[in-house]
């Protein structure tokens, strides 16, 4: 697998999550759902402005480059709300449909405008790592990202 497959799989997950929310039974499942969103969105901001967004932008140009990190600050302040807040389901609730708004805005973008560029002239040479080491770096500081959250998000 190679980084642009990586990173459309983790599309189709961040995905999969969203609906698994909105069909949740309880509220348990829901405060659940939330904590592996978060892992989820930070281990795919994480791969992307560390090791994929800065060879991306010699190909796509800064400007999608900075509109992309913006969605990820927007998606990383809702994401961290959400978690602090995951016993007010109602909140929670309407947190999250502001978050899939914005992760699908970003998912279409990225995949139309920025990935097929990468996919035609990035390597993985160029990024440095394999798919396997790249998920367990970005694991690393996903979890320092995200401790201040609480401890259900670590």
């Amino acid at each position: 697998m190679d980084v642009i497959d990586l990173l459309i799989q983790q599309h189709r997950e961040v995905d999969a999550l969203f609906q698994a929310f909105r069909r949740a039974p309880d509220d348990t499942s829901r405060k659940e759902l939330c904590i592996q969103l978060a892992e989820a969105l930070m281990l795919h901001t994480t791969i992307e402005e560390r090791w994929v967004y800065p060879k991306a932008a010699r190909v796509v140009g800064d400007d999608k480059i900075e509109h992309a990190e913006e969605d990820h600050q927007e998606m990383t302040k809702l994401l961290g709300e959400i978690v602090r807040m995951r016993d007010d389901m109602n909140a929670v609730k309407a947190r999250v449909d502001s978050l899939e708004r914005v992760v699908k805005r970003h998912i279409a973008d990225e995949e139309q405008n920025i990935l097929p560029q990468v996919a035609k002239n990035v390597t993985e040479k160029e990024i440095g790592m394999s798919c396997k080491d790249l998920v367990r770096e970005a694991s690393k500081i996903r979890r320092e990202e995200m401790k201040d959250w609480g401890e259900a998000s670590v």
